[in-house]
């Protein structure tokens, strides 16, 4: 582990830079506890993501944001080194902007060529680099949540959700989603 920490930190680091956190820190600290069933070493991830923050445990300083960065690069570096044939990433874009959206749509088209990847999103910019586009639809019957997925196959039925998305079906969100779908990188 111990070996391992500061290449880790390094490939981690990188994907944190690109997902926009310029000024992030990050450290693997590793104790030596009495041995037990779980190992003889204690590991905590301490993280800084603003200048003049000192680091801090991850799980008490990370905004929801910088959490799913953090989820995001973490789940990257480790395919990466491992190999993982599906990830599944559950609005991994939480709590954070469209440019920052941009930035992850780029990191899970590139993890794709790899591994297959099932994204939920909410962000139109990230749904877009998907090569395949589904619509789940929660309905209440009789007290009783249920969950519909359809595959949408047709670039319209595509646009109309990429523009609902977006803030609803009008026509500037159609042209938004029109335009997302032509610049898609594939």
């Amino acid at each position: 582990r111990v070996k391992l920490a500061s290449t880790f930190e390094e490939e981690l680091m990188k994907y944190l830079r690109l997902l926009g956190l310029q000024n992030v820190r990050f450290k693997i600290q590793i104790t030596t506890i009495k041995p037990s069933d779980k190992g003889s070493d204690a590991v905590q991830f301490l993280f800084s993501a603003n200048p003049g923050e000192a680091l801090a445990p991850l799980e008490a300083v990370a905004s929801g944001g910088e959490m799913s960065r953090f989820l995001l690069a973490l789940k990257t570096v480790l395919s990466k080194e491992h190999g993982c044939p599906t990830l599944l990433f559950d609005e991994i874009d939480a709590g954070v902007s469209g440019r920052i959206s941009g930035a992850i749509a780029i990191v899970l088209k590139d993890l794709a060529k790899n591994c297959q990847v099932f994204c939920v999103t909410h962000q139109p910019v990230v749904a877009a680099n998907a090569d395949h586009h589904f619509r789940v639809v929660k309905t209440v019957d009789n007290g009783t949540t249920r969950s519909c997925v359809s595959k949408l196959c047709d670039i319209e039925d595509r646009q109309i959700e990429l523009a609902e998305l977006a803030g609803g079906d009008f026509a500037e969100a159609r042209l938004y989603a029109a335009s997302l779908l032509d610049h898609k990188a594939a």
